[in-house]
């Protein structure tokens, strides 16, 4: 038993365990490294993002006789040109629908005053909830005078402005840097020099496996993501704009950005379309649900199993537990990194269990004759 390899592998893992357990009890000497890694982790998670969209075209032009450094600058000068080309089509659109919008709100807020008022003047909804211990004025001034006291915090906290500011800076200059060594060495170069050197001879195969398709899936992961908010964005601008609604492409875009996050994104983005549509008329609101739902089935059962693949699929159950875990532990930054870090973990303990099957000891038979 002392010798198998099932039982090393337990040792290996306690041990594993008894480490990070220490590691606990002396954190002093582990803050710098704490410290550097949420300094860089923004960087390293934006330049991974960026390779799983770019490496597809390095590896395009690389194999058609391009240098990989030539085609790695052809790619960066690309991204440089198509965000050029948004900022001047789009976004002129945008920020004039922002400041209208901007402009509107104490409008639309007296207007949902209004709105309640005459609910908690129905009879038919006064039957139903105790409408008379709702002060409307007392909401309207608590809420007005949250935002006045965070608008002051910000207009106050001059030094946490000014530090975001210089932590933006310094992300936007590492993420070019690291994208390029990235691309450079196909991103695995640092990674399976690490594993070649730290994983016993019989783990190599195993390990090497698992990191492939670790690559794989979430490449397949980001990229899908990204056309599947691409597809919503558009499909959202073309309906708000067929009902002609206000603020159409503002909205469109929020929507597109919140869709990334798992399972509540659809419901989050969807909230400032329905309150324009209900600042307009109640037809228009209702016109406003039924394109999100239209948009949200098309991308359910239409876009998603397409782009993402089977693979990818999981269970309405399983996303809600990840969204709550991890919006537990992690908030907004845990929610969306939750299926591609489940994804990790589920590939590991796969790998595990397929390398320890073996070394299970065969069930009793019986003897045959010796």
């Amino acid at each position: 038993m002392w010798e198998s390899k099932l039982f090393k592998t337990g040792v290996g893992i306690l041990l594993l365990f008894l480490i990070i357990y220490m590691g606990t009890q002396i954190s002093f000497i582990f803050r710098p490294i704490v410290v550097a890694f949420e300094a860089l982790f923004i960087s390293f998670l934006v330049s991974g993002v960026l390779y799983y969209f770019t490496i597809p075209f390095v590896d395009w032009m690389h194999g058609r006789r391009i240098p990989r450094p030539l085609a790695i600058l052809i790619v960066f000068l690309l991204i440089v040109g198509l965000l050029a080309i948004l900022f001047f089509a789009i976004g002129p659109v945008i920020q004039a629908e922002f400041i209208k919008l901007a402009e509107r709100i104490p409008a639309g807020i007296r207007e949902i005053q209004q709105i309640i008022m005459e609910l908690e003047e129905s009879a038919i909804l006064a039957a139903l909830l105790d409408l008379e211990a709702l002060d409307v004025d007392e909401i309207i001034d608590n809420l007005a005078g949250i935002v006045s006291r965070a608008i002051s915090q910000v207009a106050v906290s001059v030094a946490s402005v000014v530090d975001f500011i210089t932590e933006v800076f310094i992300t936007i200059i590492i993420i070019p840097f690291l994208l390029y060594y990235m691309l450079k060495e196909k991103g695995g170069s640092f990674i399976a020099n690490l594993v070649d050197r730290l994983s016993p001879e019989e783990y190599k195969d195993n390990v090497k496996s698992a990191l492939s398709e670790m690559n794989k899936l979430l490449g397949t992961y980001v990229q899908g993501l990204a056309i599947v908010c691409l597809f919503v964005g558009i499909l959202a601008y073309i309906g708000f704009s067929i009902i002609g609604l206000e603020y159409a492409m503002l909205l469109a875009m929020f929507i597109l950005v919140t869709n990334i996050i798992p399972f509540l994104g659809p419901f989050i983005g969807s909230i400032p379309a329905v309150i324009v549509g209900l600042l307009d008329s109640p037809l228009t609101m209702l016109l406003v649900i039924i394109v999100i739902v239209v948009v949200q089935q098309m991308e359910s059962l239409i876009i998603s199993p397409q782009v993402m693949g089977r693979r990818m699929a999981l269970s309405p159950l399983t996303i809600i537990l990840l969204v709550l875990v991890a919006g537990r532990l992690g908030g907004l930054l845990g929610i969306i990194l939750a299926i591609p870090t489940f994804t990790v973990l589920k590939i590991i303990v796969n790998h595990f269990f397929e390398y320890i099957k073996p070394l299970k000891k065969p069930a009793d038979r019986s003897p045959t004759g010796t």
